[in-house]
């Protein structure tokens, strides 16, 4: 099995170290384990579009941990910011597709048109040969007639962009006004620190205020945690800070935490989230 995947002409990705390489100077990136697996998936797509419940199996279920949609998104973002990285964000795009999930767009460098060769000299034989017979003239062709139909494709163009994102815009309205008139708004959870025997080293743990004596389940969901992601993740940094969303009356059934690079805040959050069902 070849570890090295070329993507397009600037980069190359080694599934093996994880590594994302630029080809001129050998730059290089370490990407994520979820992240290097989605990537490589999406490469082999060619294009296609592969939806967020694909790159879930790919990049999490395979190892046997259930993920949320947000730990795509996540992902993404972390492939993105490594093309940014090496400055190719302008040779491979990654592309959200609306409702349907995520497309890779690789742009090779294109090679510099060939000089054409001058015809203000034409050849001596061509000449001789034009001397002999005469060539009807050709049917003239105003240049204002040349040029119209370039102009008038880009307008058609601009006007179908424009109405398409007009589209897009009143669906995100109505899509806000059914949220705010249907969707309950989430109350706020304080979390307090919570310290035992399972913490994973170097990882702060917090739990739901009220929930601290909850100590069954709370060590059950990092030993879970521990098996499940860490323990198959072993070149990986583990998080700074586990939130734990403890199971109630209505999904007793159901552990799961969040898993953040530093600690929550309003904006600029770099988390994945788990929930694990016990059976």
């Amino acid at each position: 099995m070849l570890n090295n995947i070329v993507i397009g002409s600037s980069v190359t990705l080694d599934t093996q170290t994880r590594t994302l390489t630029r080809t001129r100077d050998g730059e290089s990136v370490t990407l994520p384990a979820s992240a290097c697996l989605c990537l490589k998936a999406l490469v082999e797509a060619q294009g296609d579009v592969l939806s967020q419940d694909q790159l879930m199996d790919i990049g999490w279920r395979s190892a046997g941990v259930e993920v949320t949609d947000n730990s795509v998104r996540v992902m993404i973002n972390k492939l993105r910011r490594a093309l940014n990285t090496l400055q190719l964000q302008d040779n491979i795009t990654l592309l959200a597709v609306t409702r349907s999930g995520y497309r890779l767009i690789v742009r090779d460098d294109i090679p510099a048109p060939e000089p054409q060769p001058s015809m203000a000299a034409p050849p001596i034989a061509a000449a001789a040969e034009h001397a002999a017979a005469p060539v009807p003239a050709e049917p003239h062709v105003s240049q204002a007639a040349y040029v119209a139909p370039a102009q008038v494709k880009p307008s058609r163009v601009r006007r179908y962009l424009l109405a398409g994102l007009s589209g897009i815009a009143a669906g995100l309205v109505v899509a806000f006004l059914m949220h705010l008139l249907f969707i309950a708004t989430p109350t706020k959870m304080d979390f307090v620190r919570w310290t035992g025997p399972d913490v994973p080293a170097g990882t702060e743990v917090m739990v739901p205020k009220g929930k601290e004596h909850q100590q069954k389940m709370i060590d059950a969901t990092l030993r879970i945690y521990q098996q499940h992601v860490l323990d198959k993740r072993p070149g990986e940094t583990p998080a700074q800070v586990l939130y734990l969303t403890l199971a109630d009356a209505r999904t007793k059934n159901h552990l799961g935490l969040i898993a953040c690079v530093q600690p929550l805040q309003d904006a600029n959050n770099d988390c994945e989230s788990y929930y694990f069902r016990i059976y």
